[in-house]
């Protein structure tokens, strides 16, 4: 991938089970411009899955969760020497990154 720096994320989507599965069917992947993802866990109240990406995620899960503002949005991500926890909902997107 030469000088590209490869994102590990985590996302988490949470809330009514109608929402949920509007959001699921939607193409969700292509927003964070992601690929090569493992869904993790399906049920009617939560998804979860992992992805990866070679830009920023957080511009994508704040423009998710503005189209789907009933859902909470929860993304771990890990790039080189940074690792962060994003809170997204209606477009209002809390976030925590340690950098070693």
């Amino acid at each position: 991938m030469g000088g590209l720096i490869m994102r590990h994320n985590r996302l988490t989507v949470v809330g009514e089970p109608r929402p949920l599965r509007r959001f699921r069917n939607c193409d969700w992947l292509p927003v964070f411009s992601g690929g090569h993802w493992e869904l993790l866990e399906l049920s009617p109240d939560r998804f979860a899955c992992q992805f990866e990406t070679v830009t920023d995620p957080l511009p994508a899960l704040q423009r998710l969760s503005r189209s789907h503002p009933g859902l909470v949005f929860l993304l771990a991500y890990e790039t080189a020497r940074c690792q962060g926890l994003a809170k997204a909902k209606a477009g209002r997107l809390i976030q925590h990154r340690i950098r070693y």
